[in-house]
């Protein structure tokens, strides 16, 4: 009993700790998407670090066409609506790496429902998280 009541008051800072790092990731993509939303480009590429992998819906893209791109797609986005569902995931793969899933749905300009999941893995350093590779698939449902 004693060995059991050790081992739990040994695991709940670490998981605490867990917890504070899945809300610190969650935290940092919510910015940077909150960022991408307004417009705020110059935010959204700071935190993509300089050897980014990109991909938007099977097109490779370097930062500066995310750069071109955040700067010209028009506000607000889709209809201008809610999303209909949105999920955002942190998973944490050590102390300064981690990833996140957004699986969320919207309605666009003509009415369509499209499913949208994003993928973003991070690398924390001295400076902060930046994104290191960026994943979406965007597919009108039926």
């Amino acid at each position: 009993m004693n060995r059991l009541l050790i081992a739990c008051c040994c695991l709940l800072p670490a998981l605490a700790s867990v917890t504070h790092a899945d809300d610190e990731l969650r935290t940092v993509v919510q910015g940077e998407q909150k960022a991408f939303e307004e417009g705020d480009c110059d935010k959204v590429i700071s935190l993509m670090s300089e050897d980014i992998t990109f991909y938007a819906n099977s097109r490779k893209m370097s930062r500066a066409q995310v750069d071109k791109f955040c700067r010209s797609i028009p506000r607000p986005f889709g209809a201008g609506k809610a999303p209909i569902s949105d999920t955002l995931t942190p998973y944490r793969v050590g102390e300064n790496l981690g990833y996140t899933v957004r699986d969320f749905r919207w309605e666009d300009k003509n009415n369509r429902v499209i499913h949208e999941i994003v993928t973003k893995i991070w690398r924390k350093s001295d400076t902060g998280w930046s994104m290191v590779h960026f994943q979406s698939t965007v597919v009108p449902e039926q």
